[in-house]
């Protein structure tokens, strides 16, 4: 009997582990999502579960032998390479240590320094700790911002007590300045200080402590009436502005390679809401800065890695305030306004967001910090909330098996092992097929592979164009060294087809110049060979010896129309990766509304200053200046589909040329059609432009008159249907 009951509580605890496990993963009391490259939030699969939440009792804080005090204003956490987890109490003047298993082991307050003296840590805000297998001598030290007494403490691995840097002499830092508040430390031993009242940039420290310089000096912004102030402000008044107005960072870290991670909560919130578009790193809240303090953060993305994308409003930009580096060149910056966690490639690429606020397991009230512990290869997310009349929280979020895959496929990504990131990134798209990342990361191991039909292909998914121009341009290679003989010869034969057909219309208008009387449609038509490269006897024979027609007019006008409704809809890829288009009622009104509105006015307005020309006249001759720009229009259209994107220059410079001849064509053209001289032509054409925007402003005006007319008629009619 024991023995049966006894297995009915294996098999009942088993259940309950078994459900309760999925319960827990199924349930997450916030989204997990990346960004589409609309700007639009796509749900994805969890990438970390919250698993444990741990407060000053659970940690073992608050008995007699650490002074019964709970976690009070902690502001920030750090876990070394051992799993050890350190955390800045400010509002008890301490470092509390956990080991790995989240129980206090240690309390870091008072040391006795080198000269016999009892001191006192005061409102620590930073904490770093040196990696042994990550410096040149294998050393390992704690390192305290102790923010109170302006300065930084150093301790060995034992909390003992090593060496205390304060400001060190230089007349570039004044002593004021230097209230440390970050730290962070390199594989060389310099020291990256965040200060709460420097506004020059991060102070970097050799190891020895002296001042070496600063770096990443944020970008000083200014308003409209702050710019205009400045020019009346003397060259002193403004340098002293620039402390007040430069913003300082609030967190930093240091990567393998030396490289700082910095972040600030004080960019401008209208500049970082437009940097989000721009990708513009001056007013990013998160940078990457090498040795001498330049930018080098990739930002290959779809918008600037910094957090919320999906925002309208400068008050709605996260605020970001701790960054952590997590594996494979992956990195999680906190915004604590929403109480999020972005985490991106080492290229920009935003690989998961989650979180949100409250107080259920897994959400935050006012996170504070974040790190990565790494236990046995895992990446533990920790997170320090303050929650407020609970106290403060650590909260561990432990990674899925899609994070897995997602690392994984990164992983043999860094380590050129392509044929494995194809499968990795394969899998992570059968749990979430609108992840672009994986599409990218398929199609530049397909890229390295030498497969460049498959790698455009799968970028394509992902609209990404740099790769996909490389794979274009290594797959054309392999067209032309296959057909490079036809295409010779077509290039060959086209370049004759086109010497001769200019011959024979040159020959044809030479014959018609000759002819009397009425002029054939294919006569007018070929006529615009001879107008584009002579325009001013081109012109004139166009108005006076009756060369041209409103019919071939409209004709070249329809083949502008054309031109733009093709430049639309046949680009290649690789310069409309997103296919969009304008319909063909579109490109009319793209057209022939300026045309229109252009002959209009010009006409409206030389006829009051003596212009010769009539309304036909104005527009014969503005339709046939049209004439290069659908040619060049078309012509760069083609060019799209056998250019790489490196080459885009190409593309520009056609479009340019055609656009510019018309309007050179178009200038010329009024001038001879009103027998004006060029000054007063030139006069005439900003008058035009200016009357095409009265109209313009006119018929907007009576449209929305027209509008409250009719609303207003609907309305009054039906009143007095609803009274009867």
């Amino acid at each position: 009997m024991k023995s049966r009951l006894l297995k009915l509580a294996v098999i009942a605890l088993s259940l309950v582990m078994i459900f309760g496990g999925i319960t827990a993963s199924a349930y997450d009391a916030y989204d997990t999502y990346t960004y589409s490259i609309d700007g639009l939030a796509m749900k994805s699969p969890a990438a970390y579960s919250a698993s444990a939440s741990m407060n000053s009792y659970d940690i073992g804080l608050v008995n007699e032998k650490y002074g019964n005090k709970v976690l009070t204003d902690a502001s920030d956490i750090f876990a070394d390479c051992d799993g050890n987890v350190y955390v800045a109490d400010r509002g008890n003047n301490r470092i509390v240590v956990l080991n790995k298993y989240y129980s206090v082991t240690a309390v870091i307050s008072d040391y006795v320094d080198e000269f016999g003296r009892a001191q006192t840590l005061s409102t620590p805000e930073g904490v770093y700790v040196t990696d042994p297998s990550k410096t040149s001598d294998g050393s390992s030290y704690i390192y305290v911002c102790d923010t109170g007494n302006s300065r930084i403490v150093i301790f060995d691995r034992e909390y003992n007590y090593v060496r205390t840097i304060t400001c060190p002499q230089s007349p570039l830092l004044n002593s004021t300045e230097f209230v440390p508040s970050a730290i962070a430390v390199d594989i060389y031993g310099r020291i990256f200080v965040v200060s709460l009242k420097a506004y020059q940039g991060i102070i970097v420290l050799s190891s020895d402590g002296d001042f070496t310089g600063y770096i990443g000096a944020q970008k000083v912004t200014y308003s409209v009436i702050q710019m205009i102030w400045r020019r009346f402000q003397t060259k002193e008044q403004r340098e002293a502005q620039v402390q007040n107005i430069s913003v300082s960072y609030n967190n930093i870290t240091v990567d393998d390679d030396g490289f700082v991670y910095a972040t600030s909560d004080k960019i401008d919130e209208t500049k970082q809401l437009s940097a989000i578009q721009s990708k513009s790193p001056d007013y990013s809240p998160v940078k990457k800065l090498n040795s001498t303090g330049s930018q080098i953060m990739k930002r290959n993305g779809f918008f600037d890695p910094g957090g919320e994308v999906d925002v309208f409003y400068p008050k709605d930009v996260s605020k970001i305030n701790d960054v952590a580096l997590g594996a494979e060149g992956s990195w999680t910056i906190l915004d604590y306004r929403h109480s999020k966690f972005f985490t991106y490639d080492q290229s920009g690429n935003l690989l998961f967001a989650f979180g949100d606020k409250g107080d259920q397991l897994g959400n935050g009230v006012e996170l504070k910090g974040i790190t990565y512990q790494v236990i046995d290869g895992v990446y533990y997310l920790l997170a320090l909330d303050n929650t407020g009349s609970t106290g403060y929280k650590i909260t561990v979020y432990s990674p899925t098996e899609y994070c897995d895959k997602i690392i994984s496929a990164l992983r043999n990504q860094n380590n050129h092992l392509y044929s494995a990131s194809i499968d990795d990134w394969q899998e992570v798209l059968t749990r979430n097929n609108n992840f672009d990342l994986a599409y990218i990361g398929i199609g530049k191991a397909l890229y390295s592979q030498g497969k460049y039909n498959e790698a455009q292909d799968a970028l394509a998914n992902a609209y990404e164009t740099d790769y996909a121009s490389k794979a274009f341009s290594e797959a054309r290679k392999d067209v032309i060294g296959k057909w490079i003989i036809p295409i010779v010869i077509a290039a060959i034969v086209l370049l004759v087809v086109a010497v001769k057909f200019l011959a024979f219309a040159k020959k044809k208008n030479k014959a018609t110049s000759l002819k009397v009387g009425r002029k054939t449609y294919l006569e007018e038509l070929l006529y615009v060979f001879h107008l584009v490269f002579h325009p001013f006897d081109g012109f004139w024979d166009l108005k006076h010896e009756k060369r041209g027609s409103v019919r071939a007019a409209t004709t070249f006008l329809v083949l502008t129309v054309l031109a733009f409704f093709y430049n639309s809809i046949g680009k290649g890829y690789l310069f409309n990766p997103r296919g969009t288009s304008m319909t063909i009622f579109m490109a009319i009104l793209s057209v022939t509304l300026p045309v229109f509105l252009w002959a209009v006015s010009n006409w409206c307005l030389t006829t009051l200053f003596d212009g010769e020309g009539s309304f036909k006249d104005i527009y014969i001759a503005t339709c046939y200046s049209l004439a290069p720009l659908a040619l060049m229009l078309t012509v760069s259209t083609l060019l799209t589909n056998v250019l790489s994107g490196s080459e885009a220059m190409i593309v520009t410079l056609v479009t340019g040329i055609g656009i510019v001849w018309s309007l050179i064509l178009i200038f010329f053209g009024m001038l001879v059609t009103h027998d004006y001289s060029l000054s007063k032509n030139f006069i005439t054409t900003l008058g035009t432009i200016v009357a095409m925007l009265i109209i313009m402003f006119v018929a907007i005006l009576f449209s929305s008159l027209l509008v409250k007319m009719v609303s207003f008629v609907t309305g009054l009619v039906s009143e007095i249907v609803n009274r009867l």
